[in-house]
């Protein structure tokens, strides 16, 4: 896949509402929380889901107490199950399962997220045995993705996952080193060992340029100004993480959830693929 080809690609991996039948809005538990001020089962359309699949309270998600709902992004898998996978049916529809397609919601996300990943990755100058492996990998899940929803297995999405990640580790400790050789800065073994818990640390004068926080628990930390470029960030939890004025820009592994979840202003400086929360004032 070429390069239009993959920036055509990294377009779909957002959600496009309009398209989908408020998936998220039905298949999952909500619990009352700081994020959610209702217990929801799953299955249970929200009560504020109109039927037309729409919000009724989007404008005032976070004022009403639906935070969650602003952080979640499915990386376009909602709109991806909706108009393919199940041909523009609905699970409102009495021929549809509903629960069925509630279940490949978090199957479809998942192989959105490491499509996300690989076409990201490919953004950036690496081996060409690296880039023809990750092609490789990228052109099989674009596959598995079409496939008829009882073929959408979460067996066969985990064999994937497992041959992705020690590409994605791989690949992350050369752009990482990369990056930082051109600020005259070495990767550490400091920069691969630090993931620990830094739930509520302030961590605004420390230099963590290059940083693998790969799974870190980064809850409520302080990266106030930081510079946080070639940062690992896969599957680190960064909610209500402090990045206003912050470097994000060539941040490895983010996601829009991420950026969501995070707390930032208008000088936070982010990627044009990601969409400026609107909470970051």
């Amino acid at each position: 896949m070429e390069g239009q080809d993959l920036k055509a690609l990294r377009l779909t991996l957002s959600p496009d509402c309009s398209k989908c039948f408020g998936l998220c809005c039905v298949a999952f538990h909500y619990l009352e929380s700081e994020d959610f001020p209702i217990d929801k089962p799953a299955g249970k359309p929200c009560s504020h889901l109109t039927d037309t699949y729409s919000c009724q309270i989007h404008s005032e998600l976070r004022e009403r107490g639906f935070k969650g709902c602003t952080v979640y992004d499915c990386l376009g898998a909602g709109q991806f199950i909706s108009q393919v996978t199940f041909e523009n049916r609905s699970w409102h529809e009495s021929d549809v399962d509903g629960t069925h397609m509630f279940a490949v919601l978090p199957i479809m996300t998942q192989t959105h997220e490491l499509l996300l990943y690989i076409v990201d990755l490919l953004s950036h100058p690496i081996p060409s045995r690296d880039a023809e492996s990750l092609q490789s990998l990228l052109k099989e899940l674009l596959a598995f993705r079409e496939l008829p929803s009882e073929q959408l297995t979460g067996t066969t999405l985990m064999a994937f996952r497992q041959r992705a990640r020690p590409m994605f580790i791989q690949l992350s400790q050369f752009i990482r080193a990369s990056g930082l050789r051109q600020s005259g800065i070495s990767l550490t073994k400091r920069h691969e060992a630090d993931r620990s818990d830094l739930i509520g640390r302030n961590m605004s004068k420390k230099d963590v340029r290059g940083m693998c926080y790969r799974g870190a628990l980064l809850i409520g930390a302080n990266f106030r100004g930081q510079d946080l470029s070639y940062v690992d960030f896969m599957g680190a939890d960064v909610r209500d993480m402090d990045v206003r004025g912050a470097e994000m820009t060539n941040s490895l592994f983010l996601t829009q959830m991420q950026v969501n979840a995070m707390n930032g202003d208008h000088h936070t400086k982010i990627a044009p693929v990601y969409k400026r929360p609107s909470h970051w004032r």
